[in-house]
């Protein structure tokens, strides 16, 4: 098919499929991956991290195209640990710049009981819908260690 009539099954002008392309080379393509350290020594009131690698693929970088903001829109990320049983939010933190790789620790407090818990790692970003993912894991909480009275 030509370009031509490419154009005409669209029905739309070459402004409008710039507009489009520009947008669509805009729109961010990330790559998330975490792994919660030392997971398998974690026990009741310990401090849990979670690291989380981010990398952007073959986008442009700039701002948001949202022709009815009032002025520049950079694109905004946020990383949110959350425990959807209790309705509890455990670690939140906003990710500045987003450029090609970024390398995020969040941390929170295990519960202070021991047994297996279910929580979400959260992807959300501020400027463009469809952006948002989750990632559940499991985190297997031990008995505490009891203090030595030495």
């Amino acid at each position: 098919m030509k370009d031509d009539e490419k154009r005409v099954l669209l029905q739309m002008s070459d402004f409008q499929l710039r507009h489009i392309a520009r947008f669509c080379n805009r729109f961010p393509d990330i790559y998330l991956k975490y792994h919660v350290l030392d997971s398998d020594n974690v026990s009741a009131g310990d401090d849990v991290s979670v690291q989380v690698t981010l990398k952007r693929r073959r986008t442009e970088v700039g701002p948001v195209i949202a022709p009815r903001y009032p002025g520049t829109k950079e694109q905004g990320w946020w990383l949110v640990v959350g425990d959807t049983m209790s309705n509890q939010l455990l670690a939140i933190k906003r990710v500045i710049t987003l450029q090609r790789k970024s390398k995020v620790k969040l941390d929170f407090a295990a519960p202070a009981e021991a047994g297996t818990r279910n929580y979400t790692l959260y992807f959300m970003c501020d400027s463009y819908k469809g952006c948002d993912r989750e990632y559940n894991f499991t985190l297997n909480v031990k008995e505490a260690m009891a203090e030595d009275d030495s």
